[in-house]
């Protein structure tokens, strides 16, 4: 059963999101989409099947973001991360669980990373298509030209027809924090179970960031090359190789 929900982040904006239920749900499943990406992604694809095995399934937009309230050019990785408690928040009022996965994509996985440490509700947590280091890594996100107009300009503007994000604006500050938010030291304060997936042909983020994560981390963890995928996983063979990490990595006690 998929049910369509709302709720407040510390700002007192709605957030839009989907509830997967299932008549038993012990373990929840959140998930973190990326930039500037949404939760109609890679989301649906995994959980689509989780929920029918029977794990109660959260995915959600952070504001700024397509269905969820606020502006698109205030987005902000540190305002996602607060997002993410008001989140399993949420769900913990909504809809009880005993253990809790956090699973984050992309720029999802770097919120995933920055906040995990935070948190004790959090059992085990898995990064996808992440990176290890914020301060090379926003290169991977905007180009020379973009970097330029965010010095000359103070923003930048999408100019993507097919995507929701056509046309908006997006501020510096966006990528001021990729200079001050310190994944490393985020990554190092988490001691709990750890996932992290990535495909060897990432054109989006080089494959080198997976085995800086894995460096960065502690024990227990676990690091899935799934060979021939992209960013996004789009092939359905890699799709698959993508579940069964996720799901062996969930069942593992």
């Amino acid at each position: 059963m998929q049910i369509p929900v709302k709720f407040k982040n510390d700002k007192g904006l709605l957030l839009h999101g989907f509830v997967h239920k299932h008549k038993k749900h012990e373990t929840a499943i959140i998930f973190l989409h990326g930039f500037p990406g949404n939760m109609f992604g890679t989301a649906v694809r995994v959980f689509n099947l989780f929920s029918k095995l029977g794990y109660l399934c959260f995915r959600f937009e952070f504001s700024g973001t397509n269905t969820s309230e606020g502006k698109f050019e205030n987005k902000l990785m540190s305002q996602e991360v607060k997002e993410v408690k008001c989140a399993i928040d949420f769900l913990e009022n909504n809809f009880p669980f005993k253990k809790l996965v956090l699973i984050g994509h992309s720029t999802g996985a770097i919120d995933a990373a920055l906040y995990a440490h935070q948190d004790q509700r959090i059992n085990k947590l898995i990064l996808m298509g992440g990176v290890s280091d914020l301060k090379h890594a926003v290169q991977y996100d905007f180009t020379d030209q973009q970097v330029h107009d965010f010095w000359t300009k103070g923003y930048i503007t999408y100019q993507n027809p097919d995507k929701w994000y056509h046309k908006k604006r997006l501020k510096k500050a966006f990528y001021d924090e990729f200079f001050t938010l310190d994944l490393p030291k985020a990554m190092k304060k988490y001691h709990g179970p750890l996932l992290i997936v990535h495909g060897s042909k990432d054109e989006a983020v080089p494959v080198k960031e997976a085995y800086g994560l894995y460096h960065l981390a502690h024990k227990p963890k676990r690091l899935a090359i799934i060979r021939g995928a992209d960013h996004r996983f789009i092939k359905k063979r890699h799709q698959l190789q993508l579940l069964w990490q996720v799901y062996r990595f969930i069942r593992k006690r």
